[in-house]
């Protein structure tokens, strides 16, 4: 509240009422809103060393690195002996390809009495791929390529560099491709093309995949597209069961909505997993693609159905076909 001259005038508990609100959005990962209770705690004055670290993690899951890496190293300069802030200082300098940096921070660590034996394992292998990684030639150029072409907004050019990037050796990149990944405005279809990739090569690191206001955590080389993709193609053949005989043209339209949008959707599972809406949806949507009345209540009765759910439904078809089509 603003009063007179402009002074702020601080209602009792603020603060505490935002610590609250920042580390519950915290818990849920809702990192952006965390970030705005977090920024405002700090400016009412709170440095307290949870407000700092909110802040730290937040910029790390929002992908600003820059800011994550000079709040942690400060963190870790107050508390250095705290294992878990040295490994998330780590990993920013290794997103960030900062090897060189990595590789200082990894020795001094290193020199510390009291490191429990599983965590110095872990700085030895960190400091073996650092010493690796600054041993190899980066070319800029070809870093520089990759941030432009996946900063361009022409989806058409990101599909054609991911395609490329199957040829190519993609751990130089991997910290951009997996900042694509995250990034909740970036294309759902070239994250699913990506995320491919990255199984093809058996990255196997965890990624964060945000698609839809959905967000997953998932190990590439762990993925199994054929459980991943269960119920799509259990539905794909009720599909075919309800419709092939009746009209292929109409069946063979379903499916490719169907299909694109399983694809568009990886590896998230659709939802609701309600296979008879998501028929009458189909059903519907292939009618109109193809020019036939379609009744949408006869529809819904047919399948048994709410029509409020398959209208729903329907519109979620239309939103990955009109992000497909671009």
């Amino acid at each position: 509240m603003t009063g007179k001259k402009g002074k702020i005038i601080m209602f009792p508990q603020t603060k505490e009422r935002l610590m609250e609100e920042a580390f519950a959005a915290l818990e849920a990962k809702r990192y952006k809103e965390a970030l705005r209770f977090l920024r405002a705690a700090e400016q009412l004055g709170d440095h307290s060393f949870p407000v700092r670290l909110g802040l730290a993690v937040c910029c790390y899951e929002l992908g600003d690195y820059d800011e994550a890496e000079w709040r942690l190293a400060a963190l870790l300069d107050e508390q250095p002996n705290n294992s878990d802030l040295l490994q998330m200082y780590l990993a920013v300098l290794l997103q960030t390809n900062r090897y060189s940096k990595a590789e200082t921070v990894i020795r001094a660590a290193l020199r510390h009495p009291s490191l429990s034996a599983s965590l110095r394992e872990q700085l030895h292998q960190l400091l073996r791929f650092s010493e690796k990684m600054n041993a190899r030639t980066l070319p800029p150029a070809e870093w520089k390529r990759v941030r432009r072409l996946l900063e361009s907004g022409d989806i058409a050019e990101q599909l054609q560099l991911i395609k490329q990037l199957e040829k190519e050796d993609i751990e130089p990149v991997l910290p951009l491709l997996k900042q694509y990944l995250r990034a909740p405005e970036k294309s759902p279809m070239a994250k699913t093309m990506l995320l491919r990739l990255l199984t093809g090569k058996q990255v196997n690191e965890t990624v964060t995949v945000e698609k839809f206001g959905r967000c997953m955590e998932v190990v590439p080389s762990a993925l199994d597209e054929q459980t991943e993709t269960e119920f799509a193609s259990s539905l794909l053949g009720r599909l075919e069961q309800q419709l092939a005989a009746e009209s292929p043209s109409l069946y063979e339209t379903a499916a490719d909505i169907w299909l694109r949008y399983a694809y568009v959707l990886y590896p998230f599972p659709p939802e609701p997993a309600d296979a008879a809406a998501w028929l009458a949806a189909l059903h519907w949507m292939a009618s109109r693609f193809l020019g036939l009345d379609a009744d949408a209540t006869a529809l819904a009765d047919r399948y048994g159905v709410e029509a409020a759910e398959m209208e729903t439904l329907c519109q979620n078809l239309y939103e990955i076909e009109e992000l497909s089509s671009l």
